[in-house]
């Protein structure tokens, strides 16, 4: 988590399983007025540190097929996509969502 005094400005939710060499990020957030200082690549170099020094060698996220900016940004700093999953997303009803999701990895 990356605070700026009392508000928070961006955090990664990452989660490993004891007898797994991969890593997966749960969850990726900056607030809209941090997002073109390089926050997100900050929080994504210092994950993956976390995660090599945990012993992974591997990390992996899920993303939302239409969330451009954030597949941008995966891809420029080494993560590659490897799977798509239908109908990942759903939204609270009524409404119906269902986009896919892209599932990338890193080797770290």
């Amino acid at each position: 988590m990356v605070e700026n005094g009392t508000r928070i400005c961006g955090y990664v939710l990452l989660l490993m399983r004891r007898n797994s060499r991969i890593a997966r990020i749960y969850s990726l957030a900056v607030a809209p007025e941090y997002r073109q200082i390089s926050m997100a690549r900050t929080l994504l170099a210092c994950t993956e540190s976390v995660a090599m020094a945990s012993g992974r060698n591997r990390i992996r996220l899920e993303v939302r097929e239409d969330n451009t900016a954030a597949l941008r940004l995966y891809t420029s700093v080494g993560y590659r996509p490897f799977d798509r999953i239908a109908s990942y997303y759903e939204a609270a009803p009524p409404q119906v969502d269902r986009t896919a999701a892209i599932r990338m990895e890193k080797p770290l």
